[in-house]
């Protein structure tokens, strides 16, 4: 099997399967911030998964839903938490407003630097 590169994204660092992150979102420690909550468990070692959960309810437009998606992968692709381990799920906790994606982006990086040191 071929390595991913050190800033991909490749397969290995997705939930690919639907509701197979429903595990993580019951049995999970939960970090919070203002904007969004990372539930966070243990993984295999060495490498991150990532998964999105997002519902129409707080995201009402699909460009903005799939904006949200887009910088969160980014963020989490360059993130050394990305292979630490760990299965991630980001969740919002209040209506997306465009205005608030560059303080969600933020949110999230601080809590991957503080998921990084859970075991």
């Amino acid at each position: 099997m071929r390595e991913a590169r050190a800033e991909g994204l490749s397969r290995r660092h997705r939930f690919r399967v639907q509701g197979s992150f429903g595990a993580v979102l019951r049995n999970s420690r939960k970090l919070r911030s203002p904007h969004a909550v990372l539930h966070v468990t243990a993984g295999k070692p060495g490498m991150s998964r990532f998964g999105i959960a997002l519902t129409r309810r707080l995201v009402r437009s699909s460009v903005h839903r799939n904006r949200v998606k887009r910088v969160l992968r980014e963020a989490f692709r360059r993130h050394p938490a990305k292979r630490s381990g760990l299965e991630i799920v980001v969740s919002l906790r209040v209506r997306f407003e465009p205005h608030d994606q560059v303080a969600i982006v933020e949110e999230v990086k601080a809590m991957l630097d503080q998921a990084s040191g859970i075991r």
